[in-house]
């Protein structure tokens, strides 16, 4: 072979090593896009877009895995979720979540870490009978049975995603008492207020935020008639205090479709509806996702570029 055929073999030899190597990084791209900071109580997007296959993705944050539903757009493996810090739960400062890619048996495990913010939330001074304040010893086994069952139902863990942005107003009142306000109930601080309060007339028909599958439906002590919707990917939403309900427990539920009627069951001063969001167990505030689309979420995110390291 000529010298000149032997040059012509050597650069093509390294083309076709380039190309290679081009194309192996290509299938190896994977990026992650979610907000650096978030306040405590608030909700926050994380995306994971990857042009390598995964049959998984997981989020490990506070102690609970996530497990997310993988869907294929544009040759481009894409999962979405959603995390948050439950006020009065979790202290502000630097933490991280553990994203976890998996493509059968192989997994790759990469930290990635958030700084919570404070945010300073407002005050509700209520009277209430005192029963209601301190039940009665009567009561006391009921409550802890149902402690139990309302614990399980927002710890339930599915893959698949039902829920999409931004969510259906449950019903069409103004918001009376919002997330993070911490109740002063006769004279005495109690916890942050979990969920919000809309202002809705007894029969006000409560429509489900998102699609899902019912997981609890009851009468209990403090929420009196409530409704548990698992919408998937560690989303739970709540119904609280209404005066009936028109689901059961393992119903599937439309986004939009009525789950009973507002009303004032349990520990309640007047007619309203209690709403309640728990993402991966950290009860959140749902205010922002009845008018913000995903998208708009993640306008303020940063991108991180991972390399898988699969073992």
């Amino acid at each position: 072979m000529s010298r000149s055929a032997r040059s012509l073999a050597a650069l093509l030899l390294c083309a076709v090593l380039v190309l290679a190597s081009l194309a192996t990084q290509a299938r190896a791209d994977v990026n992650v896009q979610y907000p650096a900071t978030a306040g405590l109580g608030k909700p926050f997007m994380v995306r994971v877009t990857s042009t390598e296959p995964l049959t998984g993705v997981e989020l490990i944050w506070q102690g609970r895995t996530t497990r997310l539903a993988v869907t294929v757009w544009n040759e481009r493996y894409i999962a979405l979720g959603m995390l948050g810090a439950q006020a009065g739960k979790v202290k502000a400062g630097d933490h991280a979540f553990r994203l976890r890619l998996i493509d059968g048996k192989r997994k790759s495990e990469h930290l990635l870490p958030v700084k919570l913010e404070t945010v300073k939330y407002r005050e509700d001074r209520l009277t209430l009978p005192d029963k209601m304040v301190n039940p009665p010893a009567s009561e006391m086994k009921r409550i802890e049975e149902e402690r139990k069952l309302t614990a399980e139902a927002i710890a339930t863990m599915t893959e698949r995603r039902d829920w999409k942005l931004p969510l259906v107003r449950p019903v069409p009142g103004i918001v009376t008492s919002e997330y993070g306000r911490r109740r002063i109930l006769n004279g005495r601080a109690g916890n942050p207020h979990a969920g919000i309060d809309f202002r809705a007339a007894s029969g006000t028909p409560v429509r489900a935020a998102a699609a899902g599958r019912v997981v609890l439906a009851g009468d209990f002590y403090f929420s009196g008639k409530s409704v548990y919707v698992d919408s998937g990917g560690g989303m739970i939403t709540m119904y609280f205090h209404m005066s009936s309900l028109a689901v059961k427990t393992g119903d599937l539920v439309a986004a939009g479709q009525v789950v009973g009627a507002s009303g004032s069951t349990g520990r309640s001063t007047g007619p309203h509806l209690h709403f309640g969001l728990a993402l991966t167990r950290q009860l959140v505030d749902a205010d922002l996702l009845f008018s913000s689309t995903s998208d708009k979420l993640l306008e303020k995110s940063v991108f991180t570029r991972i390399d898988p390291v699969w073992k």
